[in-house]
């Protein structure tokens, strides 16, 4: 096989991967660890990590300093402040943004309490029927750049 068959093997299988994760967090509401996807994919740590690399590479993924997955894009595999949750189950989001994306990519209504950042004031976001309420509500959305900052000792990204 040559170098170019190589790598666009690797890259086809790392594309397979991201879609394996994403149904697994669907399903879940969990994302899987580096450990369980190789064993669901019944694949090597290596192959496994190497994917992980190539897919935050081009930004799909954010992956920890361990290697793991932090963040796929709008899921979180850590608590944040934005616990989305459906009629069956509830998801990690990591900002306000991604909070309101997750319904849409589901296809479902969600319900989201959570806290201004700003303000500190509680509120909740609802998505019925592909709809968010309160309709007033504005999401702040900073210039796109890898900010990390703690959020009660964990690790959180700014959107």
């Amino acid at each position: 096989m040559t170098g170019r068959a190589v790598v666009a093997r690797a890259e086809g299988f790392a594309w397979r991967l991201r879609g394996h994760l994403y149904r697994r967090v669907r399903d879940s509401g969990a994302v899987p660890t580096r450990a369980e996807l190789g064993n669901q994919l019944d694949t090597s740590g290596t192959e496994v990590g190497d994917a992980l690399r190539f897919l935050a590479d081009v930004h799909v993924l954010v992956l920890d300093e361990h290697g793991e997955v932090l963040m796929a894009h709008p899921f979180s595999a850590v608590p944040t402040p934005y616990r989305v949750e459906t009629a069956t189950r509830a998801y990690w989001a990591n900002c306000a943004w991604d909070a309101i994306a997750i319904p849409l990519l589901l296809d479902t209504d969600v319900h989201t309490p959570t806290i201004c950042p700003g303000s500190g004031e509680r509120f909740e976001l609802t998505v019925t029927g592909g709809h968010l309420h309160p309709a007033g509500a504005v999401v702040r959305v900073a210039v796109a750049r890898s900010v990390i900052h703690k959020v009660r000792g964990r690790r959180s990204y700014a959107c």
